[in-house]
């Protein structure tokens, strides 16, 4: 059967789905995954930083370089081909452990997993119940990160990190199973809907500006979240199942954000998101009890998640041809790639502190930012629809 006649299907959804999660790379791990590297292979503090760095960063130019290619290649030998690069480069992150290979081999992971990542959102929006499409990657992406942040001490304690590489490895060649749920063109009857638009404001640029910040600040810290935890003499296993519990945290604020819509308006879900995460990061860093620890990784997730469907409700108001939402899912991962190179630059032998008053100061300036941002949108904006869709949850 030609996949664009099935791309409904319940077996198309759950292909894109994997794909989608397998392409995230070491994004839900890095805090576990990078005490592993400190501790098994000698590799310093800020050297953690710049690999996962270096990871992101290349996953968000590809993704948003290949998806202006998408309507004119094979999109199905594309994600093969990419899934197995991405295979090969977790391979090869198990035997080449210097930090100048690993970053050259995080690098490779990255660019293949953000091609991977533009067949996905392409071949999702070919799929009829896009809100609901979407909406499954979501709940894939979170249940996907709980289970890898909960299994990962143990799989790192008993095969060490090349244990954890090797799992990416095995799971980027199952999910490359599922390549021939892609269709390989782009419908000829599609690319009448590619209609010009007016070009960006400032509105849309502070948008985007938001999107890099939000995540710039809980990447600073969740990279250093492991450390921060065994610095307060928590076990690998506790730290684990506090860093799965507040993946689980964020489905709860992304669902609360759903229910309340905007009966709250849009400025005060973002005062409360920034504000609150400003605050609860200098609490973690600060804290020396399990409590503490526990108690912010959970709400800096929740608000994280709770903010950002406010922030997608109003780039897919700003510019319904979705350019805007594009850019700022390029800018999050941007922001997320740019957060652990900023923190490896500040936290020296231990200095988590300084980490925390870095993740927090891009908070405090999200938090002026999106001020203006509501303001100009409220001028701007009439929005047709007071709830916000389930994709943005």
């Amino acid at each position: 059967m030609n996949a664009l006649d099935s791309i409904d299907s319940k077996k198309s959804l759950g292909a894109i789905c994997l794909m989608m999660v397998i392409s995230l790379g070491t994004l839900q791990i890095q805090p576990i995954l990078g005490g592993a590297l400190i501790d098994q292979l000698g590799l310093p503090l800020n050297a953690i930083g710049a690999i996962f760095a270096t990871e992101l960063i290349a996953m968000a130019i590809a993704c948003g370089v290949c998806a202006l290619f998408m309507a004119s290649i094979d999109r199905r030998r594309f994600a093969l081909v990419a899934l197995l690069i991405l295979a090969s480069g977790n391979l090869a992150s198990t035997q080449l452990h210097s930090q100048t290979w690993l970053l050259i081999c995080r690098m490779i992971c990255g660019a293949s997993g953000g091609a991977v990542m533009a067949v996905v959102y392409a071949t999702a929006a070919l799929r009829t119940s896009k809100d609901a499409t979407f909406a499954v990657i979501n709940i894939g992406n979170l249940l996907w990160g709980m289970l890898l942040v909960t299994s990962m001490p143990m799989i790192v304690q008993t095969f060490g990190v090349n244990g954890a590489f090797s799992l990416l490895a095995i799971t980027s060649v199952l999910a490359a199973l599922g390549c021939r749920r892609v269709p390989k063109r782009y419908p000829e009857t599609h690319r009448s809907a590619n209609l010009s638009t007016p070009p960006f404001g400032l509105t849309s640029i502070l948008l985007i500006m938001l999107f890099a910040l939000l995540f710039f600040g809980h990447s600073a810290l969740w990279v250093y979240q492991e450390r921060i935890g065994k610095s307060i003499g928590l076990e690998p296993q506790q730290i684990g199942g506090i860093l799965g519990g507040s993946i689980l945290a964020g489905a709860l604020g992304a669902g609360l954000a759903g229910l309340i819509g905007r009966r709250l308006g849009l400025l005060f879900p973002q005062l409360l998101s920034f504000g609150t995460a400003l605050l609860a990061t200098l609490v973690m860093v600060y804290g020396d009890s399990a409590v503490a620890f526990a108690a912010t990784a959970c709400l800096i997730h929740m608000v994280w998640f709770f903010s950002l469907p406010y922030l997608l409700s109003m780039a897919a108001e700003l510019d319904p041809s979705g350019r805007l939402a594009g850019l700022g899912n390029a800018a999050i991962f941007i922001g997320q790639g740019l957060g652990p190179f900023g923190a490896a630059l500040v936290v020296g032998e231990g200095h988590f502190r300084a980490v925390g008053w870095l993740a927090a100061s891009a908070y405090l300036a999200a938090l002026i930012i999106s001020c203006l941002v509501v303001a100009r949108f409220r001028r701007g904006v009439k929005p047709a629809e007071p709830a916000m869709s389930p994709q943005s949850v």
